[in-house]
């Protein structure tokens, strides 16, 4: 088979699907991206400025829907339980 051409029948090809969302869908992709980069010991600010910007798009996406003020808490919760880490990223 060529190189470029994918073999249906390898388990390795991605495979894209497309899932219905909602608000409670927007929150839990909320907090997997807060407590990601909470565990990986990113601050509050640096937190916050991940969301804001456009070029990180699901984590942006959330930020729109959700409005700063709920993103915000999401970040506080996660940095609450995650904070203990001694793991810091400069």
């Amino acid at each position: 088979m060529p190189y470029h051409e994918p073999d249906p029948g390898d388990p390795n090809v991605l495979v894209g699907i497309e899932m219905p969302i909602n608000v409670d869908t927007t929150e839990d992709m909320a907090y997997v991206f807060a407590e990601e980069f909470a565990r990986i010991g990113f601050d509050k600010e640096r937190i916050m400025g991940i969301f804001a910007r456009p070029f990180y798009v699901g984590a942006h996406r959330a930020f729109l829907e959700l409005g700063a003020c709920r993103t915000e808490q999401i970040v506080d919760e996660c940095l609450e339980i995650w904070s203990q880490s001694k793991r810091k990223i400069s």
